[in-house]
């Protein structure tokens, strides 16, 4: 949920807190109890979603980071081997073998660490003859390449997981919608028509219930930088986030953002007329910002020459 949302089920907490404790008045208005009880129902309905979603995302982010350690501890430790070949035997291709130590790979975004090690299974399969008199069996280069599939699938997919994220985020967002009209179209108006006068002190203590502090500023979540292959700034980029409707990103400086995005995975495919089109699927924490520097390459242009008849 994003800050507002939160403030919403807040004060939806507080509310059915309010409830709970003056039951025996509040039910001697029908109506009003059952828009109360209405209230509940919806807190019933989010408080398990958010449940589920911080669950799913829980799973999936310690499932990620048990893969990447294990991926990064048998990459560094056949780098090791390979950088000590190549030394020795003065073979300049696992000499050459870059961004695969330890230090290198614990620093690395995950999609750095990704391009990383493939790079150096391609170097092994290229040289098997090498690699073998490394150290390096046939079995023990299998068990790479599966723990290198697991991350690229772990932070490429699932896209079931994906769907279920959005699906879930959408009914959150819609039932916390339905409970703000309940509250200010039905429930507030018939608090003030039958307790304001006749109860100030049960009427007050509502308003105090549903109060809302002012929302804190948006938080750009998402950040990010357009450029082409010279370092020039691109501008008017059509952005979609996920599946929903493509908007017009980066102004003159070629800078985009947005604000408040629900933690799990999510997608975004950058467009340009006359450029290469560019995606980045990426699993986004609670509480943490992702930046993306976007490079557009020209598309090629085919060129069909004419002939004379």
């Amino acid at each position: 949920m994003n800050n507002n949302e939160k403030a919403i089920f807040e004060q939806l907490i507080r509310l059915i807190a309010f409830k709970n404790e003056n039951e025996e008045e509040l039910k001697l208005v029908p109506l009003l109890w059952a828009m109360l009880e209405d209230a509940v129902a919806y807190h019933t309905s989010i408080a398990a979603k958010v449940q589920e979603v911080e669950k799913t995302s829980k799973v999936l982010t310690q499932n990620k980071e048990d893969i990447f350690d294990d991926l990064i501890a048998d990459a560094a430790n056949i780098e090791g081997m390979l950088s000590s070949y190549g030394n020795y035997k003065k073979f300049v291709p696992f000499q050459k073998i870059e961004d695969c130590k330890k230090s290198d790979l614990t620093k690395a975004r995950d999609e750095k660490v990704i391009s990383s090690v493939e790079k150096m299974i391609m170097v092994m399969k290229d040289a098997p003859a090498e690699r073998a008199e490394a150290g390096i069996t046939d079995e023990r280069l299998a068990a790479l390449e599966a723990k290198y599939a697991a991350a690229l699938d772990i932070l490429f997919g699932p896209e079931e997981f994906r769907l279920r994220q959005k699906d879930l985020n959408k009914e959150i967002d819609a039932e916390l919608k339905a409970f703000k009209r309940l509250l200010c179209d039905s429930i507030k108006p018939n608090m003030r028509s039958n307790f304001a006068d006749a109860n100030p002190d049960l009427y007050k203590a509502f308003l105090n219930a549903i109060h809302t502090d002012a929302l804190p500023k948006k938080t750009k979540v998402i950040t990010g930088s357009f450029k082409n292959e010279k370092g020039e700034p691109v501008s008017d980029v059509w952005i979609q986030l996920d599946e929903e409707k493509p908007i017009k990103k980066g102004g003159k400086k070629g800078q985009f953002y947005f604000y408040n995005v629900a933690a799990g995975q999510h997608s975004l495919v950058f467009t340009k007329e006359s450029y290469k089109q560019e995606k980045r699927v990426f699993m986004l924490e609670a509480d943490h910002c992702m930046h993306f520097d976007i490079t557009f390459i020209l598309e090629e242009v085919q060129v069909e020459s004419e002939t004379e008849a």
